[in-house]
């Protein structure tokens, strides 16, 4: 009978032993996976504090019957490099029409895409020779859209960035 009350005492010990490294690893992983949160939500505030773009200029033209082609430059004034333009929306206002939300798309321009013509330090240097194909700093995205009416001044063109940082204007200019 005494060994049994060993051999039960052991079994004891040792369930209490595996129950307590089961607890004691949830908890670290918990922690663990709170932390990490934590840093990767501080890293993104950090970098949505350090963007910041303006929309220089748009204008529009008229391409073939009733299509107007818009095309728009965006100045990457802050201090953050963006990576992910892929990820970049533009919305485009006309009038008192429903916004539409245009995605950014390869190749030609449809009727619900946005398309990146190139990326420019100035309209005088064309090489994009620091982070090519990332919008640094000082750099501006020039980007076109279609539309088949006529744009007017109270079209409201806004970029937003997949970080929530937004920029918009409604001055356009008809160039002929």
């Amino acid at each position: 009978m005494a060994g049994a009350d060993v051999i039960e005492a052991a079994i004891g010990i040792t369930l209490l032993l595996i129950v307590s490294y089961v607890v004691l690893g949830g908890i670290t992983t918990a922690g663990d996976m709170v932390s990490t949160a934590k840093k990767d939500m501080t890293l993104m505030q950090e970098e949505r504090l350090g963007t910041s773009i303006t929309i220089a200029d748009y204008h529009y033209d008229i391409i073939a019957g009733p299509i107007y082609e818009i095309h728009f430059r965006v100045l990457n004034n802050g201090n953050q490099v963006i990576r992910n333009i892929d990820k970049m929306n533009v919305v485009f206002y006309h009038g008192s029409d429903t916004p539409k939300l245009l995605i950014n798309g390869s190749g030609e321009v449809g009727t619900n895409t946005w398309k990146m013509i190139e990326l420019e330090r100035d309209s005088g240097w064309h090489n994009e020779v620091i982070n090519p194909n990332q919008w640094d700093p000082g750099e501006y995205l020039f980007g076109e859209i279609q539309v088949n009416y006529v744009p007017s001044n109270v079209d409201l063109l806004e970029v937003i960035l997949a970080n929530g940082v937004t920029a918009s204007t409604t001055t356009a200019i008809y160039w002929y």
